[in-house]
């Protein structure tokens, strides 16, 4: 087993990973937490899954414990879903001093991380992400976001509140369909770009799903020890921490286009795009080796992802003024110098349509 450290004074967490932990994760998580009862936020489908695996270790560590299933859909990320998990959470008793759990992937991470910061005040919850995008992304460094609407709203309303603990199964991956699997693969790139050029070069050196599967507790570990460091150098994502959102900008404007709805793009196939436009510019402009933006396209090919879109550059463009990290009149991006060292770069916002010309 892998366990990584994260150092936050008081705020401390761990991470561990091993195959199998969602069948024995009940001793653990009651040694931890101390709790009498546990309730399991989680999504159609993995509560059948992984949930009745994760409720027996608990019940077997003596922690009663009830699953609260909820879509698993971006429109559960909101206030309206909220109300109906306090309900759930009172019939249940659920105490200050018990515990709450996330079952699932980022939308029921950023609900029970949502849910825990505001119930009692605050109680203890840990994170078991079941998609690798969560597993390496968003159950790490307590960032919760929730939307008001599908619009202006999006990612309005949120906080920072930290897990007591983030479990991670590589061998949950195994479930997932081909294309969420790839979805979670370009987050892994992404991190490879800007921190691990080792990481990166995994990518390069696989030729198949299955030669991935048999590296996947690496890449996790890598990409987890990334987000771990960011995370304790800035925990409130200020600063550092905003070179890990590399294609975000570009990816996010093109998710706005398409009112973040997965069937038509997920978040890894748009911040793939993001990445490789944003690097073709920057390789154009001198600020990045050259011959990078050919190995990225080589790599993220080789996923099944996509590193074009046919949204018009000027509907793009207007898409891309509502970022925001849009400061006045300039914002701050995340380039690559070569693969494995990303920077931050301010420009004006006026010179963001040069990045994103077909």
């Amino acid at each position: 087993m892998d366990k990584i450290h994260i150092n936050l004074g008081s705020d401390s967490y761990d991470i561990l990973i091993d195959n199998g932990l969602v069948g024995r994760a009940g001793p653990a998580i009651r040694d931890l937490t101390g709790a009498s009862k546990a309730a399991i936020i989680t999504e159609d489908g993995i509560d059948r899954l992984y949930g009745t695996g994760l409720v027996k270790s608990l019940e077997d560590a003596g922690i009663r414990t009830q699953m609260i299933v909820v879509p698993s859909s971006e429109k559960s990320r909101n206030l309206h879903l909220i109300s109906k998990v306090y309900g759930a959470l009172a019939d249940f008793g659920l105490g200050s001093s018990d515990v709450l759990i996330a079952l699932g992937g980022r939308v029921v991470g950023d609900i029970t991380g949502f849910t825990a910061a505001t119930w009692h005040r605050g109680i203890s919850y840990i994170q078991f992400p079941t998609s690798v995008l969560s597993q390496i992304g968003s159950s790490i460094g307590g960032k919760i976001t929730l939307d008001l609407d599908q619009g202006a709203g999006k990612n309005a309303v949120g906080t920072f509140y930290q897990p007591k603990g983030v479990f991670v199964d590589p061998g949950m991956a195994k479930t997932l369909p081909r294309r969420y699997f790839h979805n979670g693969l370009g987050e892994a790139v992404k991190l490879g770009c800007v921190a691990d050029k080792n990481l990166f070069e995994l990518f390069e050196k696989v030729s198949s799903d299955t030669e991935i599967y048999r590296v996947l507790p690496e890449i996790i570990r890598r990409c987890v020890t990334i987000k771990a460091h960011y995370v304790e150098i800035d925990p409130l994502s200020k600063g550092e921490r905003r070179i890990l959102d590399f294609g975000h900008t570009i990816g996010g404007a093109i998710e706005r286009c398409y009112r973040y709805n997965d069937a038509r793009i997920t978040h890894g196939e748009a911040t793939a795009i993001g990445m490789y436009l944003i690097t073709r510019r920057s390789e154009l402009e001198g600020l990045t080796k050259r011959g990078t933006t050919s190995r990225l396209e080589y790599v993220l090919k080789s996923l099944s992802l996509p590193i074009s879109t046919s949204i018009p550059d000027d509907i793009l463009f207007e898409s891309l003024k509502h970022d925001k990290k849009i400061k006045g009149d300039v914002i701050q991006i995340t380039l690559i110098k070569e693969i494995g060292e990303g920077f931050l770069y301010t420009i004006p916002v006026r010179e963001l349509g040069k990045f994103i010309r077909k």
